[in-house]
């Protein structure tokens, strides 16, 4: 391995990328409409006939057939093949950022702390995707990545050079605890629901890849996203809904808070550090 170059293991990255976007396509189609994920298989969702393996391929597979399907030749959306290339690019985007912008392509991958800060970075570059579409239409943050993420932080936690499994630990402990006391404290102030238990699970998911710090500095910037697009989106809406003389709505204007946490997320993993310094000095002079 230590002798296998970073252009190699790119492609590597981009191929387990797409087929994790390809598998993300299935949890943003099923997870919402109560579908299991397991059974049944990859099927034609207009003749329900099971897809072979072969054309079940990331973007292969789509080419192949041209774009139809194969037992009822009906068009199939260009948003998979789009979906998987996007998540591919992220993928050889997470080694990349990894090893370092401008790192030579044909320098071998050797640092354990860079492959640690790979799967992390994979794990949140990719999971952006569905948390973004699935909690934009749905108001649901799938469990398979927030809960999945304090899996996969434990476990990457146990590789040398990233953080150790009792700050992976704590971070899911105290940041996903922290949110959901935050929320309860502001349910119980504004006598309504003021935080989702699918965005507590998340922010728990980052604390166990990020550390507890890197989490409440992913909740911060998170926040401040979210008043830089929900005050204006808010103001457009209720001006929307009384121009057409609409009853009032308690849900017009509001977007959810997991795709925010979503971009801010990958964002402070690799610049958290530098933009906290940033913050300090400007402040602080």
């Amino acid at each position: 391995m230590q002798e296998i170059p970073l252009w190699y293991w790119l492609i590597v990255f981009f191929g387990l990328g797409a087929c994790v976007g390809s598998f993300y396509n299935v949890i943003v189609y099923r997870m919402p409409r109560g579908i299991s994920l397991i059974n049944p298989p990859s099927h034609c969702p207009l003749c329900k006939k099971r897809i072979p393996i072969r054309y079940n391929l990331p973007i292969v597979g789509w080419l192949w057939l041209r774009g139809k399907s194969a037992c009822c030749k009906q068009p199939i959306s260009v948003i998979y093949p789009i979906g998987e290339g996007l998540c591919g690019l992220l993928g050889a985007l997470a080694l990349y950022a990894a090893a370092g912008f401008g790192t030579d392509l044909m320098q071998p991958v050797k640092a354990p702390e860079t492959w640690a800060n790979a799967a992390a970075l994979f794990w949140l570059l990719l999971g952006a995707y569905p948390v973004c579409a699935v909690d934009c239409k749905y108001k649901l943050i799938p469990d398979s990545i927030s809960v999945g993420g304090i899996v996969v932080g434990l476990l990457i936690s146990l590789i040398p050079g990233g953080i150790t499994p009792l700050q992976s630990l704590l971070g899911a402990v105290l940041a996903g605890g922290g949110l959901y006391l935050l929320g309860w404290i502001a349910t119980k102030v504004l006598k309504k629901d003021a935080m989702g238990f699918g965005d507590v699970k998340l922010l728990a998911g980052y604390g166990a890849l990020m550390g507890f710090t890197g989490a409440v500095e992913t909740l911060l910037v998170a926040a401040l996203l979210g008043i830089l697009v929900m005050v204006p989106y808010g103001m457009i809406k209720n001006k929307a809904t009384k121009a057409k003389n609409a009853p009032e709505n308690e849900e017009v204007g509001q977007i959810p808070f997991g795709p925010f946490l979503a971009v801010a997320a990958p964002i402070m993993y690799l610049w958290g550090e530098a933009l906290f310094a940033l913050y300090i000095n400007y402040v602080f002079g």
